[in-house]
């Protein structure tokens, strides 16, 4: 199972990236491959290769690799590596002039970035976690219970939240949660309101989301954004 799965077929860019930066933190080369080909023909890259001026499109390339691996880290990859590795790959999109050289490059890091995540994770997750993995990533703004989910994936809900557990030290749930901040956290930063982030990651109110979000950031979304 992949996003491309679920995704409408009039998806929206945000929903796009966001399938893109999921199937990264779990391994799912096969989903990153599709997500870059529905991101060529989205509105975003085709509004910033119509432009003279390659900075646009070296921005979002720029920011793209930043963000992506702050998804592979949450997928499992060394923190260290993967900071060297973008200040490495920043560097070089700096040096390129060719919309199709920016493009081909920032595609090929996310390809590496993906297959890192992907290894790291089938040598260090049960097959199961690898499953919930998927499902949460795919369906993570859904309302997901772990009865459900249990199902789905075949074994009880008892040993998965013990697989989980051992896996993660932190509860599905709690992992979800987590999972729903740490996009909030970007759409913040990328200028959405307070109430579009709350109702777009499925917190029940805006004060329950603050709320989970000082929780988590030790800082409020308006401390945040400022």
């Amino acid at each position: 199972m992949n996003n491309t799965s679920i995704l409408p077929e009039n998806a929206t860019t945000y929903q796009i990236e966001n399938a893109f930066f999921s199937s990264i933190s779990r391994g799912d080369v096969e989903g990153v491959n599709e997500m870059i080909k529905k991101l060529l023909k989205s509105d975003l890259v085709i509004s910033k290769l119509s432009s003279d001026d390659t900075r646009p499109l070296k921005y979002w390339a720029i920011n793209t690799i930043a963000i992506a691996t702050r998804y592979a880290i949450s997928g499992g990859a060394d923190e260290k590596a993967c900071y060297a590795f973008t200040d490495d790959a920043i560097m070089q999109i700096d040096g390129l002039t060719a919309e199709s050289d920016i493009l081909q490059f920032l595609f090929k890091k996310s390809l590496q970035l993906v297959t890192l995540v992907n290894k790291i994770q089938s040598n260090t997750h049960p097959k199961a976690v690898r499953e919930a993995l998927k499902i949460i990533s795919s369906r993570l703004f859904d309302d997901l219970k772990l009865d459900n989910l249990a199902k789905e994936i075949g074994i009880s809900k008892d040993h998965l939240s013990l697989l989980f557990k051992k896996s993660f030290n932190t509860t599905i749930p709690q992992y979800i949660k987590s999972q729903r901040l740490n996009v909030a956290k970007e759409m913040l930063s990328r200028g959405a309101t307070l109430s579009e982030v709350a109702q777009k990651t499925n917190f029940s109110t805006e004060s329950y989301f603050i709320k989970c979000f000082k929780d988590e950031f030790g800082m409020t979304p308006g401390e945040f954004t400022k």
